[in-house]
């Protein structure tokens, strides 16, 4: 079978006007002025982001910016199709995913084990002891039985990007298992898939230096053109290999191809694929590797992985400016794009944040969530970090007084109970979003116009409190009712609000502390104290 990733229209996407299509990868460009691509419109998430770091490291890869002067150009006056055809046609070679030579991501090696159900390549698909247990409580079992060749490449680059733990020998990504993936966006004039992709290319040189640049075998960027290597580092491999990892040993079985519908996308096809092979020791990247794509971990030498509940506002500190206080730093993309000077204050650009939540080799959930990237200028941002991460910091403080609280509220002796209260703090992140950003907002124009800032830190703070306190009034009454005491509840309400305005709080944020006489002083501990 022969399916070319390059020359054939695979990619499902979306026009201006809402036409769907499918193009090649040459056609990002298509119609730019009067009907350009806006979106990507994978029958799944995961596959979108799959395809979209798919387009990424093919630009990064064949036709990356040379300079901070082109990226500028070609950001508002892209490359026409025909060029971009030229520019990737290089590389064409390495992108079937069929035929008798080397396939798109999988082993040069003829496996000889045993084909498996297509749909375990599904990395959201239970494993055999979950069906046998009937455990697939969140992932359930799947009926994908055959799938066409677009959502078999789809399904196979999201497996190699993402890859999570899969027992002896069967390697986690080159990111580990489930990485967290930034990328940035725009808004308004800079919104399509072609500003999505040019946005998150870091100049020719850079991009060289983050793996060894002087690696010339085109095995060292598409590692299926070789035999397996048992185990690489960084600066064994050219940096596209970032992009192009190969940490599991697969291969697609075209033998038994079919005709019908794909069971994923619903489209009839002629190239049904209903099996593949899979074999353990595959390639280990070793720590540490950075990605571009991803904020990096120093204390664990990798990517940071998926978040259980999703990303909010509280991941700020690591996604958007370095968390020195834990070793997070952002992705190589969002600070080139803050600290290489690309920022424009006539556009609104966000964080595009998305990744698995894994458990091991058992996903728990899809999550990405998009954030406005609010900046302050260069000259104000050494004052402008500091009180941002004061500001997450005290949202994390109410966040576990809030938690005490209830608890409080709750129990007679809430120290002895190991009850959870985990999904207040989903909640509390998620009521005060909102708030944060305008925070943020005020907080930066007030620096920027030499302005004080004890307004912003002062709104902030009363979002906080009323916050928390929403949430408590809604569930501080919903305890086990044989442990039920009003005057309890009373209490340990006030005692959280009094804590949340006191002094740790808003020295944490920089505001003023008042002084009280020592008669008046209550010496009841606070909350979290």
């Amino acid at each position: 079978m022969q399916f070319n990733l390059i020359d054939q229209k695979w990619i499902p996407v979306k026009r201006r006007d809402g036409t769907a299509e499918d193009i090649a990868p040459w056609e990002l460009t298509s119609g730019f002025t009067e009907n350009p691509v806006l979106s990507l419109n994978a029958p799944r998430p995961d596959f979108n982001g799959a395809l979209i770091q798919f387009l990424i490291g093919l630009m990064q890869t064949l036709t990356p910016p040379i300079s901070r002067t082109e990226w500028k150009q070609k950001l508002a006056n892209p490359p026409g199709p025909g060029e971009l055809e030229s520019k990737f046609a290089v590389a064409r070679h390495a992108f079937e995913l069929g035929g008798r030579g080397p396939k798109f991501m999988q082993d040069i090696e003829d496996i000889e084990s045993e084909p498996g159900p297509i749909h375990r390549l599904f990395i959201d698909s239970p494993g055999e002891n979950t069906l046998k247990n009937n455990a697939d409580l969140f992932v359930k079992r799947s009926h994908t039985a055959s799938i066409c060749p677009s959502c078999a490449a789809m399904a196979l680059l999201t497996m190699q990007i993402n890859a999570p733990s899969g027992g002896q020998g069967y390697r986690t990504s080159l990111r580990g298992g489930g990485p967290l993936t930034t990328l940035v966006l725009g808004d308004g004039k800079l919104d399509t898939l072609w500003h999505i992709v040019w946005l998150n290319l870091i100049e020719k040189a850079k991009f060289l230096d983050l793996c060894d640049g002087a690696k010339t075998s085109p095995s060292d960027q598409f590692p299926w053109l070789a035999r397996t290597k048992p185990k690489t580092t960084a600066m064994d491999i050219h940096p596209a290999q970032l992009f192009w990892a190969m940490p599991r040993r697969i291969r697609l079985n075209f033998d038994d191809l079919s005709s019908g519908v794909c069971t994923v996308c619903s489209r009839q096809s002629d190239l049904l694929i209903s099996r593949y092979r899979e074999k353990n020791k595959g390639t280990e990247y070793v720590a540490p590797v950075k990605h571009p794509l991803s904020p990096y971990d120093a204390r664990k030498g990798k990517a940071v992985l998926g978040k259980r509940g999703g990303v909010h506002y509280r991941h700020w500190l690591g996604l958007v400016i370095s968390d020195p206080g834990v070793g997070i730093e952002p992705a190589a993309v969002v600070h080139e794009f803050i600290e290489g000077g690309r920022l424009q204050h006539d556009c609104q650009f966000r964080i595009w944040a998305f990744g698995y939540d894994m458990d091991n080799m058992k996903a728990r959930g899809w999550h990405e969530a998009r954030m406005p990237l609010i900046e302050a200028a260069p000259h104000v941002k050494g004052e402008y970090e500091p009180h941002v991460f004061s500001m997450v910091k005290a949202a994390d403080q109410v966040a576990k007084n809030l938690r005490d609280a209830v608890k409080r509220a709750w129990f007679r002796r809430p120290g002895d109970v190991k009850q959870g209260v985990a999904f207040l703090d989903r909640a509390f992140w998620q009521n005060t979003e909102h708030a944060f950003y305008g925070s943020l907002h005020s907080l930066k124009t007030a620096l920027e116009s030499g302005g004080s800032v004890l307004s912003a830190a002062e709104e902030w703070l009363s979002s906080l409190c009323g916050g928390a306190l929403a949430l408590f009034d809604v569930h501080a009454w919903n305890g086990p009712i044989e442990d039920a005491d009003p005057k309890r509840v009373v209490i340990a309400r006030n005692d959280m609000d009094k804590f949340n305005r006191g002094k740790k709080i808003k020295e944490m944020l920089g505001l003023p502390v008042q002084k009280q006489s020592k008669a008046r002083t209550d010496k009841r501990k606070g909350p979290a104290d």
